[in-house]
């Protein structure tokens, strides 16, 4: 049997173990640097709420991480591009809180409705700093370059669309027009969000969550009984820790609100 030789370079063709070397060296490389960049992200998560969302430094996400300027921007080439990352990360994590709160529901319709509830009253569990450095950056990018957030926001888009159409096929809502359903939702609720976060510039005050859900519910032509949010509302699973400082606008409600059929 000759004797092995692996740094034998006259054979043309790579041995089957210079590919799994290769392989197991690129995914340690790729976890390590998923690990480094995620630890990044978290930081930056900390220096904006600790900012309340004003204007943050790179040097200073890099000092809460523990790491040097020249190794952050070893993962992010500026400062946009790591809020970018913080962007899309909260958007995986709003998707997967919205999935989470309905999972009690079946019926098609009560699901579209939870979601709605869910996502208006989502920004209640989470740091004012957060919300207020998002939603600036959010309107930044979307000034920009808006097919960024689109990216960014593609898991929640995806979730919505598909409860409009499972609600539609259920005949519990008229929605020929999927997309544009989906982009009417989350516009109106996106909204929302912006103006209980930056600011409302509107001149008049905004709905409730009940106002807010039965608009979108029955723009698309729900059917909604008395009662309907209160059914609905209690079966949702929403996260244990919840801002001290919680919006009352988005949990008050008139007593024994009648919903317009």
């Amino acid at each position: 049997m000759p004797r092995p030789t692996p740094n034998d370079s006259q054979t043309d063709e790579a041995a089957d173990w210079h590919r799994r070397v290769v392989g197991r060296s690129l995914r340690t490389a790729a976890a390590r640097s998923v690990d480094r960049g995620s630890t990044l992200i978290r930081a930056a998560v900390t220096v904006l709420d600790r900012s309340n969302g004003e204007d943050i430094t790179v040097q200073e996400v890099a000092d809460e991480a523990g790491q040097s300027l020249r190794t952050l921007y070893q993962y992010f080439e500026s400062k946009d591009d790591l809020l970018l990352a913080v962007f899309e990360e909260a958007m995986r994590t709003y998707a997967e809180m919205i999935r989470r709160a309905i999972d009690d529901l079946t019926d098609p319709m009560e699901r579209l409705a939870g979601a709605m509830i869910a996502a208006v009253r989502m920004p209640e569990f989470s740091g004012t700093g957060v919300d207020r450095g998002l939603a600036r950056l959010r309107l930044k990018l979307s000034e920009a370059e808006p097919q960024l957030v689109g990216r960014a926001q593609a898991v929640v888009v995806t979730m919505v669309r598909e409860l409009v159409e499972e609600a539609a096929a259920a005949g519990r809502i008229e929605a020929p027009d999927p997309e544009g359903a989906t982009y009417m939702l989350l516009s109106l609720n996106a909204a929302f969000i912006t103006s209980e976060t930056l600011g409302n510039d509107a001149g008049v005050n905004p709905p409730d969550v009940v106002g807010v859900t039965s608009f979108c519910l029955q723009g698309l032509g729900a059917k909604l009984d008395e009662g309907w949010f209160d059914s609905i509302e209690g079966r949702l699973r929403f996260p244990t820790r919840r801002r001290a400082a919680a919006s009352a606008s988005a949990s008050k409600r008139p007593a024994k609100k009648k919903a317009r059929a």
